[in-house]
């Protein structure tokens, strides 16, 4: 399922949809896209984040985005700790900044992104949250750009 963005009437907008459709085609045909990428949102019913209980929804990103790592790891005296980015690109214009976490985000709803593979190589699933809103990207990609930094989601 693609976003709910209203697009327009100029060429890129018009190709939109066969973009889509050929790297959802494409990127499956030869498994390049190791990653299902999701947006959850946890609306919390104690007026806060982690009061109370949740709701969780989840909207998978269609087509799969690219995803760059740009990771470094540090040692410390307790152990490995990630920093660094993640970039996604050639997201969907279909989508909206807020479907991407580009909006405010109410104090009772915790907003994150999961990556799961999708290809059976066994990691377990990768939580993110947004380092700067996303950016359309019209000449280069013909899609969002999501950069995102590693997050602790408790289960």
């Amino acid at each position: 399922m693609s976003g709910s963005a209203t697009l327009g009437t100029n060429l890129i907008d018009d190709l939109v949809p066969t973009i889509d459709d050929l790297r959802g085609d494409l990127n499956a045909d030869f498994g390049t896209r190791q990653w299902r990428v999701y947006v959850v949102r946890r609306t919390w019913n104690g007026g806060e984040r982690g009061r109370g209980s949740y709701v969780e929804t989840q909207l998978e990103i269609t087509p799969p985005p690219l995803v760059s790592f740009d990771e470094e790891e540090r040692l410390l005296p307790e152990g490995r700790d990630e920093e660094g980015t993640i970039t996604l690109t050639e997201v969907s214009l279909t989508y909206t900044a807020d479907e991407l976490l580009g909006g405010n985000i109410p104090a009772h709803v915790e907003a994150f992104y999961r990556l799961d593979d999708q290809h059976g190589q066994g990691t377990g699933s990768q939580y993110y949250v947004p380092k700067k809103p996303p950016a359309p990207d019209r000449e280069n990609g013909i899609g969002w750009k999501v950069v995102l930094l590693p997050a602790e989601v408790p289960a």
